[in-house]
């Protein structure tokens, strides 16, 4: 180990894997309004949210002291983070598809590696900017090429295009704002260790709090009630389970875990493996290979992801920067439904 100490080494090693993890289970979820239609995609996201929240509330009981040893402005932080994050993103990102196309919408969600790495390196300064350049344009591209393959087009005016662009914007800023700001919370200086088990569960309280403003969107959005008969009913709820356990709660899990870790210049970039994992999965689902501009964009996608781990390799961050010590450790305690504590 030349590059790096021990112990920046391996937080390294445990913290890449795990943000693969959760990028590869948020991943998963692209799956979910294929597969619940043609209930509409309001309930799922309700559903979802209703399980994730029983599941994070049936944690804070069975740890009444975790909630209060984070303190009211951690509290307050993960359960606005949960709204922020999961319901801002998803309904911004939802507004534009339904302006601007789902082409336009899913090139804008492209920007969130970007804005996290260039967002991160101004408030850490972990790697001189053009060292930046390389991974950030790779997979820039390779996100692009993911995105123009879609078939659907773009049918909107100039009009609904530049206000579908908007909220495409506002959309990644506000997932970027949750990594971002998620990460710092964990990792502050100066304040008592997070139980990660208890910080995953506040966050999902949050993020099923702001579903109950999508309970009308779910009543007039059109398509069957998902209660309407047991051979919708059964399915819908498997899927709410599937994607609360897994998408919600794991993923989320496993991506603390990784923000306890790594610097946030490193899992900008990572961030763009959810489009590619989203894509294969995507790809089983429909029973077919990639196209041309699927497999380079996908393989360009992780190129970057890997270029940027390496730069952070040869940058022989100290074990300050790279994992925190001590009492400003965030490490996982408890036994949860995976490992214990990216979100």
């Amino acid at each position: 180990m030349t590059a790096m100490t021990a112990g920046p080494y391996r937080a390294y090693l445990v913290g890449l894997p795990a943000a693969l993890v959760a990028t590869a289970l948020w991943g998963f979820t692209f799956l979910g309004p294929a597969a619940v239609a043609p209930v509409n995609v309001y309930w799922l996201v309700v559903g979802r949210y209703a399980v994730f929240g029983l599941m994070s509330l049936t944690v804070l009981l069975t740890r009444r002291g975790g909630p209060r040893a984070l303190g009211t402005r951690r509290l307050l932080t993960a359960v606005h983070l949960g709204v922020v994050g999961y319901i801002g993103f998803y309904l911004l990102l939802a507004m534009s598809a339904k302006l601007g196309g789902g082409v336009l919408a899913s090139t804008m969600t492209g920007l969130i590696p970007l804005m996290v790495t260039l967002v991160s390196n101004r408030l850490e300064k972990v790697l001189a900017w053009r060292r930046l350049a390389l991974p950030v344009v790779v997979i820039s591209v390779g996100l692009l090429l993911v995105n123009s393959a879609s078939p659907s087009g773009r049918t909107a005016d100039g009009r609904d295009l530049a206000l579908g662009a908007v909220l495409g914007f506002l959309s990644s800023a506000a997932w970027s704002y949750f990594v971002i700001v998620n990460r710092r919370a964990l990792r502050a200086d100066g304040r008592p260790a997070v139980d990660g088990t208890t910080w995953t569960a506040c966050i999902g309280v949050g993020a099923c709090l702001g579903s109950l403003f999508l309970v009308p969107l779910a009543v007039t959005g059109g398509g069957p009630s998902p209660v309407s008969d047991t051979g919708t009913l059964w399915p819908f709820l498997a899927w709410c389970v599937a994607l609360a356990v897994l998408g919600s709660w794991c993923a989320t899990w496993f991506w603390n875990l990784a923000s306890e870790r790594l610097p946030a210049t490193v899992m900008g970039p990572v961030i763009g493996m959810e489009a590619v994992f989203g894509a294969s999965f995507n790809l089983l689902w429909e029973g077919r290979t990639p196209t041309f501009h699927e497999l380079w964009g996908g393989l360009l996608v992780v190129a970057g992801v890997l270029l940027a781990s390496y730069l952070f390799n040869r940058a022989g961050i100290t074990p300050d920067k790279a994992a925190p010590t001590g009492a400003d450790t965030a490490e996982p305690v408890g036994p949860a439904p995976v490992r214990s504590d990216r979100a």
